[in-house]
């Protein structure tokens, strides 16, 4: 049991020590982009979208993305709000443009215009409680799904305490 202790803490160390290099190899140049597409998992760095943690591309956690992008089941590793702090207000301004050209050619391609734009974001913003409040039901509903599993030799009953 101590092995196994000592173990966790020398892995949780290792890990809190690649995060601290991760963290201060990132710097924000200013020049934030889309980055490249691939379907693999990325952490830090400054090359691929959807990744976690980097720098100037599009992605989850990181700082000087100009837009958030997710990829399905990755891991999100987020970076100090004091490294966030840190970057320039030329960088924050060139991602904020980058993010609203993107968001405009995104309009464009579903043909919704500025007023379109408007009504969706004040109804979404009316609604956004409750689609919340349903999609934690949902989850709960789902996970006690699986908790529930049938006793064998019992007479059909389902084991709720599981």
């Amino acid at each position: 049991l101590r092995q196994a202790q000592r173990e966790r803490r020398r892995l949780l160390q290792e890990r809190r020590r690649e995060e601290r290099r991760r963290e201060q190899a990132r710097e924000a140049s200013g020049k934030p982009k889309h980055g490249d597409e691939d379907d693999k998992e990325h952490v830090g760095g400054n090359r691929w979208a959807g990744g976690t943690g980097g720098a100037d591309t599009a992605g989850l956690g990181g700082k000087g993305g100009p837009y958030r992008l997710e990829k399905k089941g990755q891991s999100v590793h987020q970076i100090s709000d004091e490294a966030k702090r840190e970057i320039s207000e030329e960088a924050k301004e060139a991602a904020r443009k980058m993010a609203e050209e993107a968001r405009e050619k995104r309009m464009r391609e579903i043909d919704m215009g500025g007023g379109d734009y408007d009504l969706y974001t004040s109804i979404l913003g009316e609604v956004q409680g409750e689609v919340e409040q349903i999609r934690r039901v949902l989850a709960s509903a789902a996970a006690r799904q699986r908790e529930r599993v049938w006793h064998r030799g019992a007479e059909g009953e389902l084991d709720e305490n599981r």
